[in-house]
């Protein structure tokens, strides 16, 4: 039987009095004992890997302990390097969504979370073999579905695989590949703000496709995959040409095939204005 006294619910079972600051603080305690014996197996688990690469670290001698050291450390600020770019496309997100009507901005949020799954489809099957892969000075022909030889870590002379454009830097193939992904995954949204409330959702995940796993990919070769570009003295230090502008020329064109946004003029041709709905939005 319960009875409300002020503030607190008692309960009475028997002649103990349990108010609910009682019960709460009782299942609390309950909850963490259940807790801590979920936890156990995983602590256990997670001892057996620390122990086990401690005991292969035993095995080193310092020079490669300082060789690995250095290969961890450039690896994770690689990594933290590519979430930072992929920040990008959330700020594209907002600007986009915050600009648009109302009624289209589901349609352009979900434009800017998708692409960047069909540019990671799109980069993994061809657009990377395409930028980076061993060929000639128009287009790379190994290395896809990220497959092939490949030695990473190694650098320079050391290195032995089909990626020989990337053999200057000493990380593993997969962070080299998702760092790269990150500029692949922008020049497609990049785009996205040009075609807002003007494209079909199927008809630009189409477009992403072939944008990322072709335009990119082969354009990319001739900068970044020491193509014909590159031979000829030609450097891009951060994507301004190799994600930017090719990007804004994929941009330029759609907006130019797909015209402007249905109501944008009137039937005598008088502009109207479509502001956005959310500034705070575009702002951020």
């Amino acid at each position: 039987m319960f009875v409300e006294i002020g503030k607190n619910l008692v309960k009475f079972k028997g002649l103990e009095v349990l108010s609910t600051r009682s019960l709460i603080r009782r299942s609390q305690r309950q909850n963490r004992k259940v807790n801590w014996k979920i936890c156990l197996p995983f602590a256990a688990l997670i001892g057996v890997f620390w122990v086990y690469a401690a005991g292969a670290q035993d095995s080193l001698s310092p020079a490669e302990m300082i060789t690995d050291l250095k290969v961890g450390l450039d690896t994770l600020w690689v990594v933290v390097a590519a979430f930072l770019v992929f920040f990008m496309n959330a700020g594209f997100a907002l600007v986009e969504s915050g600009f648009c009507r109302r009624k289209n901005a589901v349609n352009v949020l979900a434009k800017n979370l998708i692409v960047f799954a069909i540019a990671t489809i799109a980069y993994w099957l061809i657009g990377f073999a395409f930028m980076f892969g061993d060929g000639n000075g128009f287009i790379g022909l190994n290395g896809f579905l990220l497959s092939g030889a490949d030695n990473s870590p190694a650098t320079g002379d050391a290195y032995q695989g089909v990626f020989s454009a990337l053999n200057w830097t000493g990380i593993p193939l997969q962070a080299k590949f998702l760092f790269q992904l990150m500029f692949a995954g922008t020049t497609a949204t990049i785009v996205s703000g040009a075609v807002a409330e003007r494209i079909k959702f199927s008809a630009f995940l189409l477009f992403s496709f072939l944008i990322v796993g072709i335009s990119y990919g082969i354009t990319g070769h001739w900068i970044w995959g020491s193509g014909w570009l590159a031979k000829m003295g030609f450097w891009d230090f951060a994507g301004s040409t190799a994600v930017h502008s090719v990007g804004g020329w994929a941009a330029l064109v759609g907006a130019g095939v797909l015209g402007s946004r249905v109501g944008r003029y009137d039937a005598n041709g008088t502009v109207r204005a479509l502001p956005g709905h959310n500034m705070t939005s575009a702002t951020l």
